[in-house]
């Protein structure tokens, strides 16, 4: 075992695609999207001499504080293989809650690898890790297994790294008031919003929960004519109600934050990241030879 600090970020994802194409016999749905890490991130250290989960940074009542609840610790708790003993875990939030933004799956993948790392174990998942960590989030898998963008099949198990399809690296994110529960929206989804079943690869853009997030959250039609007023292209992340726009014109992304901020709309403005993060080993430490 390392018994150092080590570091990861977490970070958030876009959907720039999501289909919904069938439903299995277990009540899961089959999804075939392609996904990219972009900069916003959490921030994970696993920490040797103490115990339990520390969490700070953004206060959202939706991110468990009990290890028992909070997806970055069931990450851990995998990785390690067993209840995490010697160490503990700091969490700090930057990516909002119930966003479609994949925050606590990505906090999952992470802790996940911490505890691969940590107990001398590689940090790349098998196809049997993928199926366990997919038990665990639908997102896990994708955020677990490396690429920075990639198409996701099946229950999310099933991870291609793609290339970037055009439409540009700077990104504005908009964030309604409100959040949306990832198990309400599907079970919002009707076979009406469902897409054919297609071996090539989704066209950038389409997202078949949009619809069932519309039903839930009517407002989010008031936030895409917003964000066309101010003259960028939006598209609901995930389940949402996060919606997001791409440019390869950094002005023009922050020329439209700028407006719709003025119109009481709150923004992000990141990027899409090239490479997954690393692990880092803590400053003034070093990792011992397994």
């Amino acid at each position: 075992m390392t018994g150092v600090p080590l570091a990861l970020a977490a970070p958030a994802k876009l959907n720039l695609s999501l289909r919904v194409v069938g439903r299995r016999d277990d009540g899961f749905h089959e999804l075939d999207g392609l996904m990219a890490l972009v900069g916003l991130a959490d921030e994970l250290v696993l920490l040797p001499g103490c115990a339990g989960l520390r969490l700070s940074g953004r206060a959202d009542p939706a991110v468990p504080v009990s290890p028992a609840e909070n997806l970055a610790w069931h990450g851990l708790r995998a990785g390690l293989g067993e209840e995490p003993m010697d160490c503990c875990l700091a969490l700090e939030k930057a990516i909002p809650a119930r966003a479609g933004l994949g925050g606590g799956s990505s906090d999952a993948a992470a802790g996940w690898r911490l505890g691969r790392r940590w107990r001398g174990e590689p940090e790349v998942p098998d196809a049997d890790d993928l199926v366990e960590l997919a038990a665990i989030g639908a997102d896990v898998p994708f955020f677990a297994a490396g690429p920075a963008v990639a198409r996701v099949r099946g229950i999310g198990e099933r991870i291609e790294p793609a290339a970037l399809p055009e439409g540009g690296s700077e990104v504005l994110l908009l964030h309604p008031p409100f959040g949306l529960d990832t198990a309400a929206v599907f079970a919002e989804l009707r076979p009406s919003d469902w897409s054919e079943t297609s071996d090539a690869p989704p066209p950038p853009g389409g997202n078949d929960l949009l619809a069932a997030a519309l039903r839930l959250r009517p407002e989010i039609a008031d936030l895409v004519r917003l964000a066309l007023s101010a003259g960028v292209e939006p598209h609901l992340t995930g389940s949402g109600p996060t919606l997001y726009a791409r440019s390869d014109d950094a002005e023009r992304i922050a020329a439209a934050a700028r407006r719709l901020e003025r119109a009481g709309v709150r923004t992000s403005v990141t990027r899409l990241r090239p490479e997954p993060a690393t692990i880092e080993v803590m400053a003034g430490t070093h990792e011992e030879e397994p």
